[in-house]
């Protein structure tokens, strides 16, 4: 018992030994992990003095968007003339966004699109960096603002959204669906150019304060002005006139808005409605000036589906598809030809469309149909391919484009367009350029595009 009771003391005052010298370790570690933990945040404290007035008291995020791209580019004229090249570009994009507070955010987007190697595109396209395209018709390394706008929220339950700068009017819908980005508001088929401008929203809370149906139907309303053209000689103009005066052309404004009666999330119908002042072009194929020639008026309704039906297939639910009617008018000034001609003309367009899911994991194809008229012109500057633009067509253009996801941030991408020109002047300035009954113009064009793409 002795032996025993001797044992289990000298276990004890082993146990507690080992269990003291475990406590000193484990108390030694505490004190230098404390010391770390305060290390590092003197060190973070630190770090914070110079980035936290940007990053953490005003929200600053950014994302980056690198486009590589090969394009196959062919033309043949009416008189059997034709024209091939391939195009290698890489499209930067850098996307800053700031929310200083809950209610007020501004955006800024730089991009440079450049074409490899050097290029002659200015000493041939005088217009090539034209402030309404700048960004998106590929030539050098330059880097420019694509869009820098803030949006102020205001009114009962902020309901109310007043929006200045370099608006963002380029990839709206449907052509956003061609390369899996976010549409901006304006409808791809009738505006698709870069513009500074004012946009006033109201959105759908303020309507369902009128009536709960408006709530169901998600209806919104926003009005947009912009300038076009400035008439302005510039800080030091050749003929001494003051800096700034007025040059011999009308400013270029225009305004309209974008109103959308029913929106549920799955079915939707929108409109977008544009009235533009002094339009400009050139009189004559000689001229080497352009006039102010008219005032324009166009019109859009866009009826769309993100899923079709309700369960019927898990194919149907991840389809989107679209139809899209486009009316445009030409209303010359006195004496003045537009589009070849002294009398008003009318144009419209259809252009029919889907996205939908691939065979494999992460893919989507897609097709667009697109028929314009005889005078159809809508603002599309801002060309939607390198061949010319399958939103502003008078003929006949098809669309047809394959993307997959690779990895997550890295895809990759076909796309191949025709288009069949019935009359020219598609592309042109308002005066004799978007002459319909041209001689000799491009009547064929395809353009057939690979890409890979990092997203983050």
């Amino acid at each position: 018992m002795k032996k025993l009771l001797m044992s289990s003391f000298a276990f004890s005052l082993l146990f507690s030994q080992n269990v003291q010298t475990e406590l000193e370790n484990l108390k030694a570690k505490i004190l230098n992990l404390e010391k770390q933990v305060k290390e590092n945040k003197n060190l973070a404290l630190n770090v914070n003095k110079k980035v936290n007035p940007i990053a953490a008291n005003n929200h600053l995020y950014w994302s980056y968007d690198l486009r590589t791209s090969l394009d196959y580019i062919y033309y043949k004229t009416k008189s059997n003339k034709k024209y091939v090249n391939n195009i290698l570009s890489n499209r930067i994009t850098l996307t800053g966004v700031a929310r200083a507070a809950e209610n007020l955010k501004a955006t800024l987007v730089i991009e440079a699109n450049n074409i490899f190697g050097m290029n002659s595109e200015e000493q041939y396209s005088p217009y090539q960096n034209v402030s309404w395209v700048v960004n998106e018709t590929p030539d050098d390394t330059n880097i420019r603002v694509k869009q820098a706008f803030f949006n102020y929220h205001f009114g009962p339950e902020n309901g109310l959204m007043f929006s200045a700068g370099r608006r963002p009017a380029t990839e709206g819908f449907p052509e956003n669906m061609i390369y899996n980005d976010n549409a901006n508001s304006p409808l791809a088929h009738f505006i698709n150019i870069e513009f500074d401008g004012f946009s006033f929203e109201i959105s759908n809370s303020i309507f369902s304060n009128l009536s709960d149906k408006f709530s169901d139907w998600g209806t919104w309303l926003k009005f947009c002005a912009g300038r076009g053209y400035s008439s302005s000689k510039g800080k030091w103009p050749s003929d001494r006139s003051p800096a700034y005066s007025k040059d011999n052309l009308g400013i270029t404004d225009f305004a309209g808005f974008v109103f959308v009666p029913y929106d549920d999330g799955q079915y939707a119908l929108w409109t977008e409605t544009v009235y533009a002042w002094n339009m400009k072009g050139y009189l004559t194929p000689s001229s080497t000036n352009m006039s102010d020639l008219g005032d324009y008026f166009g019109e859009d309704v866009d009826i769309r589906a993100r899923g079709i039906g309700d369960g019927i297939s898990d194919f149907l639910d991840s389809t989107t598809a679209f139809i899209d009617f486009a009316f445009t008018k030409t209303m010359p000034y006195s004496g003045k030809q537009m589009q070849g001609s002294t009398d008003s003309k009318t144009g419209n367009s259809i252009w029919i469309g889907a996205q939908m899911p691939g065979i494999g994991d992460n893919d989507t194809w897609g097709f667009n149909y697109v028929h314009g008229t005889k005078y159809f012109r809508p603002m599309t500057y801002g060309e939607d391919t390198l061949v010319g633009s399958i939103a502003a067509v008078r003929g006949n253009a098809y669309d047809l484009y394959y993307n997959k996801q690779i990895i997550p941030h890295l895809t990759a991408g076909l796309r191949a367009t025709y288009l069949n020109y019935n009359n020219s002047g598609s592309e042109g300035f308002f005066g004799v350029s978007s002459d319909p009954n041209q001689p000799d113009y491009v009547n064929k064009a395809y353009d057939i595009r690979a890409y890979i793409r990092y997203k983050f």
